[in-house]
């Protein structure tokens, strides 16, 4: 059969065409239209509340489209949209996004027919609203050391209607029970919504509280209860090579100065903030090794002027109890505390030249300018030490006194009372009243009235010497802490405070406020800390509580840190360590 040319061209188009018909559909229409965010973009808004939305519709070519649906969707953050607008002459449509009732970020969606590429997209932080109410967070039910910060603050958390937190509330605090003190009577709750306090407690055993009020809310006023437990208690040890170990520690400023005999001296911030360290935490900030080392007490000196240049070091060389000593007074410079200096020294010879001695314990009258060291057989010593000192400090001895006299003499410690007259504990010759004036030593009064035991440390205080004991020379129990009435002449004995199962009573201190004795106590099973009450009299020491270390306690001093009482003590000979306890619990 034959075909016409015409109508073979016709069919072959005909069967061409599905063919291209099927590539055609596997692509899709082509947009027409393009959706784009118009405005509401990025803004904030109240939870709960309404957001105003915009979407702008044009043709492909960027010409705004009228009367086109576009609808509307809730990506996250919950709450609820518009369901659809139309768009006006100028293609823009509109929404409002109710917000969902958690702050925080929240999303939207535009959509249309015919739209190419991606929908429009919208993003929209749901604010806090105004607070409604103030919760208890954290801190209640703690139990803490009395007269000490609770480890935990207390907090409060200020939230709207929805339970979102609020910032910017004052919350204000008060102790309702107990005593003690907050770190601030307010405080503004932070971007959690929180707002803390520490709660110091007060000296007492009774119940404490405190409350956090916000006037207004809705559980406000919050209160907060705690348990005060009182006692010593060991905040920190530092830990010093075992080369014989640690000797005395001098604090001041926050600043603790480790005598770590030949290692040198160790300074460590406790809470004068040049480091970062506190009492539970203290950081080492410099240390320095002096001549001849053997490095047994220091001084760090404030003179009037203000200057804070020069840390006294005592050196307690080799000796004999009762007749030989040495070991010389070392100047250093801690003008840069984290690099100290050895600047000078001072040397004692005594009978004629022909011999020597070595000193122990020392005291400063700062406003004076006199350093008054205690040099065992040499006896007591007083030097000048005003202005800029010379590498060689013999030319500013001023006076000397052996109050037992040769032979008799053996002088442990020297402290001055009241910026008046000094007292001295003297391990052969008992405990005696010194005067100096006129550039010369005068007895006053006192010695020779301790035959049972060698004296060792001493305090004068609140019209009262405490004197300790070391060893006995006798078949006396234990060891003793002397009381001396210190009237206007010679010191009057008025009571002993016997402690059993120790053989040395180290160091004797009283609180600066007069209300608490302290002291170390050395070998046997009641060594170590030993705290007493002053508070009803200061002649008559009432026993408060005691820390038990073995082997005991070489050293204590009781200082105050931050508002709070703490005794550095040194253990030895194992494990040799710098103790930390606070007994802030323990003052009256």
């Amino acid at each position: 059969m034959r075909i016409h040319m015409a109508y073979r061209a016709a069919l072959g188009l005909a069967l061409l065409a599905p063919a291209a018909g099927c590539g055609s559909d596997s692509a899709g229409p082509a947009p027409t239209r393009l959706i784009v965010v118009a405005g509401g973009d990025g803004q904030s808004a109240p939870v709960a509340t309404g957001a105003v939305l915009t979407a702008k519709v044009t043709d492909v070519s960027g010409t705004p489209e009228e009367g086109v649906t576009v609808t509307w969707s809730v990506v996250s953050g919950g709450g609820t949209i518009t369901a659809s607008s139309v768009t006006s002459g100028a293609g823009i449509a509109s929404g409002t996004f109710t917000l969902g009732q958690v702050a925080g970020q929240q999303r939207a969606r535009a959509t249309a027919e015919g739209v190419g590429g991606a929908p429009a997209t919208f993003t929209v932080t749901g604010t806090a609203g105004p607070a409604t109410q103030l919760k208890k967070s954290t801190g209640d039910g703690q139990t803490g050391w009395a007269g000490s910060p609770l480890p935990l603050a207390y907090a409060v958390v200020a939230q709207d209607q929805y339970n979102n937190p609020v910032a910017g509330v004052t919350v204000t605090w008060a102790v309702t029970s107990g005593g003690g003190t907050l770190s601030s009577p307010s405080s503004v709750t932070a971007a959690s919504g929180a707002a803390t306090a520490v709660h110091t407690l007060g000296n007492t055993t009774a119940a404490q509280s405190a409350t956090a009020t916000v006037a207004g809310l809705t559980g406000s006023p919050v209160t907060f209860t705690a348990t005060s437990t009182t006692g010593i208690r060991l905040v920190s040890t530092v830990g010093v090579p075992a080369n014989y170990g640690l000797h005395d520690t001098f604090v001041r400023d926050g600043l603790a100065f480790l005598c770590v005999w030949d290692e040198g001296v160790f300074i460590y911030d406790f809470g004068n903030g040049i480091a970062g360290g506190t009492p539970e935490a203290p950081k080492r900030v410099g240390s320095l090794v002096t001549a001849g080392g053997n490095a047994h007490n220091a001084w760090w000196y404030h003179s009037p002027s203000g200057s804070k240049r020069y840390l006294f070091v005592g050196e307690e060389g080799p000796g004999s109890v009762g007749s030989s000593s040495s070991g010389d007074i070392h100047v250093v410079d801690v003008s840069n505390l984290a690099a100290p200096v050895e600047v000078g020294s001072y040397h004692m010879t005594i009978a004629g030249g022909t011999g020597s001695a070595g000193t122990h314990n020392f005291w400063v009258d700062e406003a004076n300018e006199i350093l008054y060291a205690a040099y065992y057989n040499g006896g007591v010593v007083a030097l000048d030490i005003s202005g800029t000192l010379p590498a060689d400090l013999s030319s500013r001895e001023l006076a000397r006194i052996q109050p037992g006299g040769a032979g008799n003499t053996f002088v442990w410690g020297v402290m001055q009372y009241q910026g008046g007259d000094l007292f001295a504990s003297d391990m052969l010759s008992g405990f005696w009243r010194l005067r100096y004036t006129g550039g010369a030593f005068s007895v006053v009064g006192g010695g020779n009235n301790v035959p049972e035991r060698f004296t060792s440390d001493l305090w004068v205080q609140n019209g009262y010497g405490y004197t300790g004991g070391w060893g006995n020379r006798g078949t006396q129990p234990g060891n003793a802490v002397k009381v001396w009435q210190l009237g206007a002449g010679t010191p009057l004995l008025v009571d002993s405070v016997i402690t059993s199962g120790i053989t040395t009573v180290s160091d004797v201190q009283v609180s600066a406020d007069g209300k608490l004795l302290v002291f170390s106590a050395e070998n046997g099973p009641n060594a170590g800390l030993h705290v007493y009450s002053l508070a009803g009299s200061p002649s008559q020491p009432v026993f408060l509580a005691k820390y038990l270390v073995a082997q005991g306690l070489h050293t204590a001093t009781v200082e105050t840190v931050a508002g709070r009482t703490f005794v550095f003590a040194a253990r030895n000979p194992a494990n040799p360590a710098l103790m930390t306890f606070e007994i802030t619990s323990l003052v009256p």
